[in-house]
């Protein structure tokens, strides 16, 4: 009977945790730098999603790594790294973020905070902020 007991105890518990989890799956800074903007047979990225995907596959494929670049949970996968083009749409591309890597290389490194968003542990979308402290969109 404990033993029923403490299992019913468990499942409301996890139940409780699952439904007050937020849509932020995991976050993490990066720093995209000029090698970001070249995809790898050297041709110029200029789309917000290519340059993610292209910063994702530098950290985890190629192990280029800028200071300030942190790891993810997600993207270490070939497969989500190639979502990420469409999950960067899905989030919607402030008009500043496009126009800061969506213009091509600018002559110098900038750093982000990318939002996985998603629920029930599927990831449905990015979130992308300049890592300025001015303030963060949520998932």
């Amino acid at each position: 009977m404990l033993k029923i007991s403490l299992m019913l105890s468990a499942f409301v518990f996890w139940t409780a945790q699952s439904a007050f989890a937020g849509p932020n799956l995991a976050s993490y800074y990066t720093t995209i730098g000029k090698e970001d903007f070249f995809n790898s047979r050297g041709q110029p990225l200029r789309d917000v999603g290519a340059v993610v995907q292209q910063d994702r596959a530098n950290f985890h494929r190629f192990g280029l790594r800028h200071p300030g670049d942190e790891a993810d949970p997600f993207f270490g996968d070939r497969a989500m790294r190639a979502r990420i083009p469409d999950l960067v749409h899905a989030g919607g591309v402030d008009r500043y973020l496009q126009t800061l890597l969506g213009g091509g290389w600018q002559g110098h490194a900038q750093t982000w905070l990318v939002q996985i968003c998603g629920a029930g542990g599927r990831v449905t979308h990015l979130r992308i902020d300049p890592a300025d402290g001015d303030g963060y969109s949520d998932c």
